[in-house]
């Protein structure tokens, strides 16, 4: 072998051994590019919503009610958040217990709507304690009383309609039982409101029961306008929910593998199972779809889950998730308590009555993370081999806006270098970020854990967060490059060409 050969043969080996030094040293970096020319799907203008049970309107033991115009600190927490709809069912719109809402109720709760600048699903009341199959026309006409105060008073207020709350209880019944309740109240509500449309089943995953309401109401004149699913991704609170005759012989889940399960990237197949069911139904239709009842856990959520720093998290990916799969909206339900006959405390709330105002717990940081970036149209994005990492964008006139999630987490977790490329060139240096943290990178913080922009969401509503500028070296030509801390989410702006402004978009992704 000549010196020559030996010489090369030893770079070229150098060359490798570097080639794995620098893949070793760059582990921790993240490539995301961002398809800028050609805008996808839409984002729903009321994308952001809450749900609350119809209990909730109902005055408490001193007459106040807590919907009303003049709660300014829960106006304030709305429109802080980015709350744009407001879903009032639940259980006890049902329960035999629960007094169906008066005419001051339902004022107070409209005048608050109205404050508050949301469109409200208003569900009425299908289920009797009666097991007959007959329907006791106090439904019906109780539908159309309120029917008429909202067409007459808040019209411009009202989404639509709802009618009853998980009709599974019909399983063991003929299935004709259902449509002749609900068509009975809908025919009320239209001899007083005849624009009235109507939104349902407000079931739990059923693919099979949504293609039922499709095709007996989605016609023209069903005015069934939209196909409402309720979703609790990661199951129940307890391992035995049967249980619930008593409350103190529950068994909560493990709060840690809980929180490992919010933020697993396993969760995708179940909303592509429950996507499908959807998009099957309303397939070759003008009817949109929408989570008018969701949360991580269902019987009022997991203590130390639901209520931790990783709903946030999860919340923000939820949210991106769905919107970039054409929902017109999620309605996460909420409250001080959740439940029908059944009431408990509520722990996957986004905020609490507190003694200023409302506590807002990490979900409503998720919530307002996403108000901050999930506007206009959606922009494919690719995140390279890096895992525990996820990235949405979105194109609103010539800002783009990105929101990452790190959700690396615990003692190995390290800081993550991220390039982004963009398919256009910025429209100049200017960039700027906002921050969601928990104290210490932990996903198992409470309320007073977290910050957004380093400011928390106060008792009166009110957010000071801040943005801070990317300095100039950081945004050159078509990338970025910025630095994510373990357990963090953030967004990222900056401007392209205005030219991109009218390029066009699909109406809902496949």
């Amino acid at each position: 072998m000549t010196r020559l050969t030996r010489n090369r043969l030893f770079f070229s080996n150098l060359g490798s051994i570097l080639g794995l030094l620098s893949l070793t040293l760059r582990a921790d970096q993240v490539r995301i590019s961002i398809d800028c020319a050609n805008p996808g799907v839409s984002i729903s203008r009321n994308m952001l919503g809450l749900s609350y049970e119809t209990s909730l309107m109902l005055p408490d033991s001193s007459g106040v009610h807590y919907f009303r115009p003049d709660n300014q600190p829960l106006i304030n927490i709305f429109k802080t958040t980015g709350v744009k709809s407001l879903r009032i069912g639940g259980n006890s719109v049902d329960a035999p217990k629960v007094p169906i809402p008066t005419e001051s109720d339902i004022r107070s709760f409209f005048e608050f709507a109205r404050a508050a600048g949301v469109k409200v699903i208003y569900s009425v009341r299908l289920e009797e304690s009666t097991n007959s199959g007959a329907l006791p026309p106090s439904n019906a006409e109780s539908a159309g009383k309120i029917a008429k105060l909202i067409h007459d008073h808040y019209s411009n207020v009202l989404d639509c309609f709802a009618i009853g709350n998980e009709p599974d209880y019909f399983r063991g019944q003929n299935y004709a039982v259902y449509p002749s309740k609900w068509k009975a109240i809908r025919d009320a509500i239209l001899a007083v409101y005849p624009q009235a449309t109507f939104a349902g089943p407000d079931q739990n995953p059923s693919p099979v029961l949504s293609r039922q309401m499709v095709h007996e109401f989605g016609d023209g004149s069903g005015r069934l306008v939209m196909v409402t699913q309720h979703t609790y991704p990661f199951g129940c609170s307890y391992k035995n929910p049967n249980e619930r005759s008593d409350i103190g012989k529950l068994v909560p889940l493990d709060a840690a593998a809980s929180r490992e399960k919010m933020l697993s990237p396993a969760a995708y197949r179940t909303y592509q199972n429950i996507y499908k069911g959807i998009a099957d139904a309303i397939a070759g239709t003008s009817i949109s779809y929408r989570l008018t009842e969701c949360n991580s856990f269902w019987f009022s959520g997991l203590k130390g889950a639901s209520d931790s720093y990783a709903s946030a998290l999860w919340a923000v990916d939820f949210l991106n998730w769905w919107a970039s799969h054409g929902a017109d909206g999620l309605n996460f339900h909420t409250g001080d308590r959740t439940g029908g006959d059944l009431s408990m405390d509520c722990r996957y709330a986004a905020f609490v009555t507190s003694r200023q105002g409302y506590e807002a717990r990490p979900l409503a940081y998720g919530m307002k993370l996403f108000d901050l970036a999930g506007h206009g149209k959606r922009l494919n994005t690719a995140v390279g081999s890096a895992t525990n990492f996820i990235a949405y964008a979105c194109l609103d006139n010539d800002s783009v806006s990105v929101t990452l999630l790190n959700t690396s987490h615990g003692p190995e977790a390290k800081d993550r270098a991220v390039e982004i490329d963009v398919d256009v060139p910025l429209l100049s240096s200017n960039a700027e970020i906002l921050f969601l943290r928990s104290r210490n990178d932990d996903v198992s913080g409470g309320p007073a854990d977290v910050t957004l922009g380093g400011a928390p969401i106060k008792e009166d509503g009110s957010w000071n967060g801040q943005w801070t500028q990317l300095p100039s070296a950081a945004a050159t030509g078509n990338r970025l490059t910025l630095t994510m801390p373990p357990a963090s989410a953030a967004v990222v702006k900056f401007s392209v060409h205005h030219s991109l402004r009218n390029s066009p978009a699909s109406s809902r992704v496949e």
